[in-house]
């Protein structure tokens, strides 16, 4: 079964990248950070679009795709990979949390503060609708 979402979305994708880069190059948009996602979108779904209809028409890379997306050694590396990744926010928020207040910036302080609370409450929620599904 083709996955038709996917290519949509990678034609969206290259679309919304060729406006952005068209209006920035036509100076309606201002910044060049228009001109740096817009080209950066446009590859991206240049690329997604390649590789679906890769994934559609060669039967080999379709099953080595299929392989690596459901092979359990994979997931669970994804898993813990993840796992480690969280962590490592944390702490480094936690340090740049320790560092903005040496510096007396404040609103750094702040978002990095607000930052590993939503992580925090959102692992418990998580965590406790995983407890009761498993």
């Amino acid at each position: 079964m083709h996955n038709n979402g996917k290519l949509a979305l990678s034609i969206f994708w290259i679309v919304l990248g060729a406006v952005l880069l068209g209006l920035s190059v036509a100076n309606v948009l201002d910044s060049t950070i228009y001109a740096g996602m817009g080209g950066a979108l446009l590859a991206v779904g240049i690329l997604q679009v390649i590789r679906n209809l890769r994934y559609r028409t060669d039967a080999a890379y379709q099953e080595k795709i299929d392989t690596e997306v459901n092979d359990e050694r994979n997931i669970f590396l994804g898993m813990k990979s993840w796992t480690w990744t969280g962590r490592a926010i944390v702490l480094v928020e936690c340090i740049g949390i320790l560092v903005a207040m040496v510096l007396g910036q404040q609103t750094v302080q702040l978002v990095l503060s607000y930052s590993v609370c939503a992580i925090l409450v959102i692992y418990w929620v998580t965590f406790m609708i995983l407890a009761k599904t498993y």
